[in-house]
């Protein structure tokens, strides 16, 4: 068995992951009024549309808690607004403001700046390779969930 962390699927993943986060909140500083987090709440609800609370929070992987704090932030920023679900007046539904659909544009730049960066060096075809390959582990991971 393996043991260099390294050669370790997870380890690396998720190394890769915190140091182009770690990238990206470096370069969101001098550039963007939003932080990691509060861009990713914009990256889901422009995927997804209106979600309620609940929902964004098991995307973001947080406590619903949590989720609440962060979203309390960016409404009374102006990234988000909260309504009324009309088909279930008990549940509160998101969605992006202006202001947020159009710093989203800002924020994805500098994702793909990030993206240069950590594949400088890599041919286009290699960088293609690589997006594939990642979304085939994504598929698989995803049809392991189910029971």
């Amino acid at each position: 068995m393996e043991t260099k962390l390294e050669k370790r699927f997870g380890f690396l993943v998720a190394d890769v992951g915190r140091l182009s986060g770690r990238r990206f909140d470096q370069l969101a500083r001098a550039s963007l009024d939003l932080t990691r987090a509060q861009c990713r709440v914009l990256a889901y609800l422009s995927h997804y549309g209106e979600v309620n609370q609940a929902r964004l929070a098991d995307l973001l992987e947080v406590a619903p808690i949590s989720a609440a704090r962060l979203l309390d932030r960016m409404e009374e920023g102006g990234w988000i607004e909260r309504r009324h679900n009309p088909a279930d007046r008990r549940e509160r539904v998101l969605r992006m403001t202006h202001k947020a659909e159009l710093s989203l544009d800002s924020a994805r730049r500098l994702g793909d700046a990030v993206t240069d960066e950590a594949l400088a060096g890599f041919s286009h075809a290699e960088r293609e390779q690589l997006m594939g390959l990642l979304q085939r582990v994504r598929a698989n991971l995803c049809g392991a969930d189910e029971p």
